[in-house]
């Protein structure tokens, strides 16, 4: 790697870990807590994704590849192998239900709009939907969790109607955690992806982004960009809930994917942009 290269990367890096810390030190973590995780997440990025063809990992190849020392990098696989530290999270049970909601024939009305679903029944309501989409989480803690976080709403004592396509838990800090880290790594992964592919294989990843927008017109670009970006996102969930159950049947393993859209605004100025307009 060249030092030109070497040092844009630097520089993207600190963008990237603004925000980040910004959160951690806000939750009291400290320098030396992040440096843990950092020397973590290097020996596992190491082992996952430069081991050589047909050779095992060592010790000693992931400390050169990692700069840690030779027993450093032993202390970091016993405690990852031991399972002490763990970043992957289970898909939420309770926007699987809201998927389903508004992706599911059964559940929607001959215009395509969720139905609002009477508690109980065998087909065509809340029960069944979440017999479907929800696992083993009962009726009353989905829709307990669905009502706090206001995403549903109860015009009557045995019905319950959708207010809002996305669930984003209102309370729980710590799934909101979960979240932004899934997020952050899906969309950081999509944009490594395309730093190392060609052209033609590279993902989706766009933005539209204006400067010294008054906030006349940033009020109105929130509301618009978020009626916009919900009927896509409606339409998305119902194009794979509807083919992904005419494919349940293939045997071939699956693959995880999906779209993600957010709304960003930095009045600090982290991210210097171009003066005038830019699509990208």
């Amino acid at each position: 790697m060249n030092s030109h290269f070497k040092s844009g990367l630097a520089r993207a890096v600190l963008i990237v870990l603004r925000p980040l810390l910004r959160a951690m030190i806000r939750n009291e973590v400290t320098h030396a807590e992040f440096a843990e995780l950092a020397r973590q997440a290097y020996v596992d990025v190491a082992y996952e994704h430069f081991t050589i063809p047909g050779r095992k990992m060592t010790y000693s190849r992931a400390s050169v590849l990692t700069g840690l020392s030779r027993k450093e990098v032993q202390r970091l696989v016993t405690i990852r192998d031991e399972g002490e530290v763990s970043i992957k999270t289970a898909p939420n049970r309770a926007q699987r239900v809201v998927n389903g909601w508004v992706g599911d024939p059964e559940f929607l009305t001959s215009r395509g709009q969720p139905r609002v679903l009477p508690l109980h029944g065998e087909k065509r309501s809340f029960s069944a939907l979440v017999a479907r989409y929800s696992g083993d989480i009962t009726l009353g803690a989905v829709l307990d969790e669905l009502v706090r976080g206001g995403v549903v709403e109860r015009p009557a004592r045995h019905t319950v109607k959708l207010k809002a396509t996305g669930y984003v838990p209102q309370d729980d800090e710590l799934q909101k955690i979960n979240i932004m880290a899934m997020c952050t790594a899906d969309m950081l992964s999509t944009a490594v992806h395309n730093i190392e592919s060609k052209p033609d294989e590279a993902r989706l990843q766009r933005q539209v982004v204006y400067d010294d927008v008054p906030e006349r017109v940033a009020d109105a670009f929130r509301e618009y960009s978020q009626q916009k970006t919900s009927d896509l996102l409606q339409d998305l969930n119902g194009f794979l809930s509807k083919e992904t159950r005419q494919a349940a049947k293939d045997a071939s393993a699956g693959t995880r994917l999906g779209l993600g859209i957010y709304y960003f605004e930095n009045q600090d100025g982290i991210v210097s942009q171009q003066e005038s307009s830019n699509e990208n």
